[in-house]
């Protein structure tokens, strides 16, 4: 009997031992309440946390579980960095599940300090339908541009040219704080090339935007989230914080401040830059050869200033845990002023020659005005359900004065008389949206909203002719006129996780309203027509450190007023370049496949693409009976780009690591109205290293390469540069000093743009030489602590608000460079 009695009580602590306890919770932001994807979560047996017993990695909706078998008092840990650790103690006793609830994380009060940081902050943060680039986390960005952070940015390519890419197209949208841009998007490159990296927080590309953005944007959506010292809440002690920031170089100077005030549940935050750059003298060579023999080659020297004025004022106020008001304003400034020279000679077809020489002056002034506000409203019983409602204004007003002189003999047909142009355009746009996700049960998220845009952009321009002693109004060169765009949008969208699988499908509808009034034509014309425009995204992860994504979606791109503009730009006597009021916008049809893979060592991402547009909008040239090259837009081209983009970090012991992003692709164009066709290899690359020197210096080196890209008509040749920067810290990270250096590789400093055209009748080759070299010297001084401003858990555009959260790092520990 005592044998039966001891083999029942075996038996039973067996069946108890190995019952299986199922322990799960979630990981919510805690201001946005959006969920903490890939985040690792330890679990250690009570009184021994020197080594984990389990791990568990968060889903896109910051989900986790784990299955215990094991009976006995245990710790659930997360303890990412930037936030702060959160604990949860539980006991397992046989019961079937155990919830843990809600983990609520929150950025951590304390900067890291340089000397004593035991963990290197990531810089990407990977899901399958965008990438995060932690911009502040990279030393580099305290002496970079915006724009030379984008060549390091996954899914981002940046050529000769300095024309930005995403996800292999040149057509996205620019968001700052997660709401749409109108002048970023349009003048992206001109304003990163002198927005300094160090006002941002970080770079967000979503390559698959879903049903809740807005369907335009072929290549995606670059969302651009600024630094913004005030907390928000009361997570942080009252008081004032900031940064100061100066900056001087071989090629202009600048200066600025990112700041806070806290005081109880009432944040703000202000970020401001200026900065003026002397670009230099660039030159370019234009020869053209038409089939009847004709040869013009026409020689600029043009001296380039480039000033600019940036700021950002947010605040946010609690009105209860569940009720957050905030609101934001934003201007941007840049200017442009350029004076130079100008020879043309011609050779016509019987042999004889022609020439002239002229001067060119341009100024022109950019303004944009950006405030928004948002509501927000949570509910307390259900963490993951929320109702925003949100309003934005934007206005872009531009002024542009050009001139130009001529001297030389004349020739019939071409207008040699000097002249000059005074133009104004102004873009105003109203935006209100309405937002509701909610969560169906554990494993599905539903969200709805709908949307309404109103934009109206209008242009005054006039030309004048020297009549000999006085410029007069030239009627047939001067143009008004107001185009109106209204916008209307609903949309519905779902994500689910089941188990290592994730699926995420949704639909939205467009509706625009276009109309167009110009002093050019007697009676207006308007247009309307809807877009349907799905997307969904398929999600499998083996592990907790790796995930494989397959992703569909339609993209729109309607033609901006620059593309629509009838006015005809006479500056050069011959040549001519005017829009297109018929143009249609573009839809392109988008397909990816993602795998990343992340552990304390290696960092790595690859997307193969294939994108397919049937109706893109192309610039292109012919010559007209005058001999006049025109240049216009028009949808005539038929594209497929197939590629594939790469990014690895990897971690070479305690004070080294390597950078590499890049991609190379194929595209194909053809045109059947011009009868015409292209294809070509493309590739760009970046190789990157960040070393710890004794003395905790910190060095950057970067080499940045591209091909050749390819137009319908032509190409452009690609380019290459090194880039190379040391920083020091003092006193406990609040003083930086920083030095660094860009140049292009040969050229004596200078980068040599080739391109090469051939259209209806003649052939085009231009040569570039755009001086770039230069070193500069930033100092910056932090005081009181940093946080963030508290922000709404979506606004304008959703998801593009979400806060960046630390990537899941792998089992181990990781030691800061």
């Amino acid at each position: 009997m005592k044998k039966i009695m001891m083999m029942a009580a075996l038996m039973l602590s067996g069946v108890m031992a190995l019952a299986q306890t199922t322990v799960k919770g979630q990981i919510l932001d805690a201001v946005s309440r959006e969920g903490e994807p890939y985040a690792i979560v330890e679990f250690f047996r009570a009184g021994d946390e020197e080594k984990a017993v389990a791990f568990a990695t968060t889903d896109p909706e910051g989900r986790f579980s784990n299955t215990f078998t094991m009976q006995g008092d245990y710790i659930a840990l997360f303890n990412n960095l930037g936030r702060k650790q959160i604990r949860r103690e539980f006991r397992v006793e046989g019961q079937p599940e155990i919830d843990l609830g809600v983990f609520l994380a929150e950025d951590a009060a304390e900067m890291l300090k340089g000397g004593t940081v035991t963990a290197q902050r990531p810089l990407v943060k990977m899901e399958v339908d965008k990438m995060t680039y932690d911009v502040a986390a990279d030393v580099d960005s305290k002496t970079s541009t915006v724009l030379d952070m984008l060549r390091k940015v996954p899914m981002v390519s940046v050529d000769g040219q300095d024309r930005i890419s995403v996800n292999g197209s040149s057509s996205f949208q620019v968001y700052v704080d997660g709401k749409p841009n109108q002048m970023m998007t349009q003048n992206a490159s001109t304003i990163f090339k002198m927005m300094p990296a160090s006002s941002v927080a970080s770079i967000e590309v979503v390559t698959n935007p879903g049903a809740r953005y807005d369907a335009e944007g072929v290549g995606g959506v670059l969302n651009i989230t600024t630094n913004r010292a005030a907390t928000g809440g009361q997570s942080v002690a009252d008081g004032v914080y900031g940064t100061l920031t100066g900056m001087a170089s071989t090629r202009g100077f600048g200066g600025g401040f990112l700041g806070g005030l806290q005081k109880g549940k009432f944040a703000l935050s202000a970020n401001l830059n200026h900065i003026g750059m002397h670009m230099g003298t660039t030159e370019t060579d234009v020869t053209r050869i038409q089939d009847n023999g004709m040869k013009t080659s026409t020689s600029t020297s043009m001296d380039m200033r480039t000033p600019i004025n940036m700021g950002t004022l947010s605040m946010s106020y609690d009105i209860d845990s569940l009720n957050l008001v905030s609101a934001t304003a934003g201007l941007t400034a840049f200017g442009l002023n350029s004076d130079g020279t100008m020879a043309t000679a011609m050779t016509l077809p019987g042999g004889a020659t022609f020439g002239y020489e002229g001067t060119t002056g341009m100024k022109t002034r950019n303004r944009s005005l950006n405030l928004s506000a948002d509501y927000q409203h949570l509910w307390a019983d259900v963490p993951a359900r929320s109702f925003i409602l949100s309003y934005q204004y934007e206005g872009s007003p531009t002024a542009s004065n050009t001139r130009n002189t001529f001297g030389g003999a004349t020739l019939p047909g071409f207008d040699l008389t000097d002249r000059r142009s005074d133009g104004f355009q102004n873009s105003v746009s109203h935006t209100v949206q309405a937002d509701f996700t909610t969560p169906l049960g554990e494993k599905i998220t539903v969200s709805t909203g709908a949307k309404y845009l109103l934009r109206h952009n209008s242009s005054a321009q006039t030309d004048y002719l020297w009549n000999g002693t006085a410029f007069v109004e030239n009627p047939l060169g001067s143009l008004d006129y107001d185009f109106y765009n209204r916008i209307g949008a609903v949309y519905g969208e779902f994500s689910g996780n089941f188990g290592k699988f994730g699926l995420k499908g949704g639909v939205r509808y467009e509706h625009t309203w276009q109309s167009y009034l110009s002093s050019a034509q007697a009676n207006p014309f308007s247009v309307d027509y809807g877009n349907l425009v799905p997307s969904a995204s398929l999600q499998f992860s083996p592990s907790m450190t790796t995930n494989i994504g397959l992703s569909y979606n339609m993209r729109i791109s309607r033609p901006g007023i620059t593309y629509l503009n009838p006015y005809v730009d006479t500056t050069d006597p011959t040549a001519r370049s005017y829009g297109n009021t018929e143009l249609d916008a573009e839809r392109s049809h988008n397909i990816s496949l993602v795998f990343n893979h992340f552990s304390s060592k290696l960092t790595l991402n690859a997307t193969l693409y294939h994108n397919v547009t049937g109706n893109g909008i192309e610039s292109y040239s012919f010559y007209d009976a005058a001999n006049l090259l025109n240049t216009t837009y028009g949808n005539i081209v038929k594209s497929r780009d197939t590629g594939v983009n790469a990014f690895a970090m990897v971690s070479l012991g305690s004070k080294t690591r390597l950078i590499l992003n890049g991609g190379g692709g194929y595209r194909d164009l053809r045109s059947a109205q011009l009868g015409q066709s292209n294809s070509g290899w493309t590739y760009n690359a970046m190789a990157g290293v960040q070393q710890t020197l004794p003395g905790d210096f910190r060095l950057s080196a970067n080499l940045v390469a591209a091909g050749n890209s390819v137009t319908l008509q032509g190409w452009s040749s690609g380019m290459s540069m090194g880039i190379l920067g040391l920083t020091k810290t003092f006193l406990e990270d609040r003083l930086s000093l920083s030095l660094n250096g860009i140049s292009p590789l040969g050229h004596g400093g200078r980068l040599a743009l080739d391109s090469y055209a051939a259209g209806k009748g003649f052939t085009s080759q231009t040569q570039v030489r755009v001086p770039i070299r230069q070193a500069a010297l930033h100092v910056s001084w932090t005081f009181g602590r940093q946080g963030s401003t508290k922000r709404a858990r979506r606004t304008i555009e959703n998801d593009a608000q979400l806060n960046a959260s630390s990537m899941a790092e792998s089992v181990g520990s990781v030691v800061a460079m």
